[in-house]
């Protein structure tokens, strides 16, 4: 067991330092993400008075262009370099590469969300750093992560890996965008919101399904 977590902090810090010593996602992610929030703000007759259903939908399409971006450039990255050929090789349980390529990729995308939050509150003068967001942050960067993982693995050995991946990533992403869309809402208009309970259960357990499912299915398409 302890054995299996060393290999999978090996894997992490293995993406982590290739981003540190290249900073190709970072500098890709990082002014986009600010832009996109920045052009919303521009174009806003009023950045203070904001409705929250406005607010939230440029939340959090800001982090799925910049989520999507960043994605790209992860998975090309590693076909592009022939790096993942020798990762796959590796004596370990694919589900290893799966768990420490997802988690690099929720570092990321935790990252991008983190300046996006802090860009809205800024530019728009409102809180959106209150436990309610950041837990549907939370909840939605883990869906995210396994689903951009798997069908970015998929997707990078493809000529047209960008088309591809939107095409298949954001339709399953639908459930979890629903629901962190409307906690969103809800903290900025300052109430909880309706159903929390529900939407929470539901959420959590799309995330759990999805987790078994693709962990089960990532070694298949490596022997593919």
């Amino acid at each position: 067991m302890i054995r299996w977590l060393q290999i999978l902090y090996t894997l992490i810090v293995k993406d982590l330092g290739i981003e540190i010593k290249s900073k190709e996602i970072f500098i890709t992610i990082i002014p986009f993400a600010i832009l996109v929030v920045t052009t919303f703000a521009v174009t806003s007759n009023s950045t203070s008075q904001i409705p929250e259903d406005i607010g939230a939908a440029i939340i959090w399409t800001s982090v799925l262009f910049s989520g999507s971006l960043a994605m790209i450039k992860f998975f090309s990255s590693e076909f592009d370099n022939q790096t993942m050929s020798g990762i796959i090789l590796m004596p370990v349980p694919k589900e290893l590469i799966f768990f420490g390529k997802s988690i690099s990729f929720f570092i990321f995308l935790t990252i991008s969300e983190l300046i996006i939050l802090g860009a809205f509150s800024i530019l728009f003068n409102s809180n959106a750093f209150s436990w309610l967001i950041l837990l549907g942050a939370l909840i939605f960067n883990f869906g995210f992560s396994f689903i951009g993982t798997f069908f970015g693995t998929i997707a990078a050995r493809s000529n047209s890996r960008e088309s591809l991946l939107a095409l298949l990533v954001i339709p399953l992403l639908i459930p979890i965008i629903m629901f962190v869309v409307e906690i969103t809402k809800a903290s900025l208009s300052g109430f909880s919101p309706p159903n929390l309970s529900t939407w929470l259960g539901i959420s959590i357990c799309y995330d759990i399904i999805f987790l078994v499912l693709l962990t089960f299915l990532f070694g298949k398409i490596l022997e593919e």
